[in-house]
């Protein structure tokens, strides 16, 4: 049922859900959804309806769902059969631009998201870092910390998307230009010991960078034990009676660990 129309590109209409589906430029697609916030949401939906359409193109005799994933998932739990729609006849830059403009100002929406999907508008190479921002209404500033998360290890990256780790403190670490080895340590660390001891081991880092010729198997050895543990003492004390670098120390206990579990096995 034709509802109204505006524009040459654009009208609107109810559509049966079975001919929606999310669009792969719908930059949350494969976000969770069933959390207590989407509940609050599908609740809230049952009591008052659908009062903002979502936003489709056309895609054969179906259509693509563009901005409004969660109304139509909403809609779809509560049993409905179709559901009010903005059809907009745009190409794949279009659509993508739609999908990111709706989601920059969200608060739910994380970096590594936005990161991702804005690199990959950018890619298209039709236009440039400083031209998307205007567009967008972000600054350039924000675009290049949000895409500088794409520098990160997917461990990294993972521990950004669940929360665990600030986006300030992700950006910090981003630009200390570690191994993948060193950023897996982090994302460990926060992981299993939670947020403080990963701040206390990226600053443990930070320290070993400022220390000028600091080995990088010395820096993975700060970075787990901190500089004043008793484990840090023992193994200083270690390899200086056998005479080598607490690194190349470290690393022969290591080969020799290695070549024993090999043994037994």
């Amino acid at each position: 049922m034709d509802i109204s129309a505006s524009g040459d590109n654009m009208k609107i209409e109810n559509i049966p859900l079975e001919k929606l589906h999310i669009s792969d430029l719908n930059i949350r697609k494969d976000h969770y959804f069933g959390d207590e916030e989407d509940d609050e949401f599908t609740k809230n939906i049952e009591s008052i309806g659908i009062l903002q359409p979502i936003v489709v193109r056309p895609n054969g005799d179906k259509y693509e769902i563009l901005i409004g994933r969660r109304r139509f998932l909403s809609a779809k739990r509560q049993g409905e059969e179709e559901i009010p729609c903005i059809i907009k006849d745009l190409d794949a830059d279009e659509a993508l631009d739609a999908s990111i403009s709706e989601n920059v100002f969200r608060k739910s929406v994380d970096p590594v998201t936005l990161g991702e999907w804005i690199k990959k508008r950018l890619d298209q190479g039709d236009i440039s870092l400083t031209q998307y921002a205007k567009k967008i209404g972000k600054s350039k500033s924000t675009l290049s910390e949000w895409m500088r998360m794409n520098d990160l290890t997917y461990e990294l990256r993972e521990e950004v998307q669940r929360g665990s780790v600030p986006f300030n403190i992700a950006l910090k670490v981003a630009r200390m230009n570690l191994t993948p080895e060193q950023e897996k340590i982090l994302a460990d660390e926060s992981r299993s010991e939670g947020f403080e001891a990963f701040k206390k081991a990226v600053d443990r880092i930070k320290s070993s960078q400022e220390k000028r010729g600091a080995p990088k198997g010395l820096q993975v050895i700060r970075i787990n034990f901190g500089m004043e543990s008793p484990e840090y003492r023992d193994l200083s004390r270690l390899s200086s009676e056998s005479g080598m670098d607490l690194g190349d120390y470290c690393l022969s206990i290591l080969r020799k660990h290695v070549r024993l579990s090999n043994v037994d096995a």
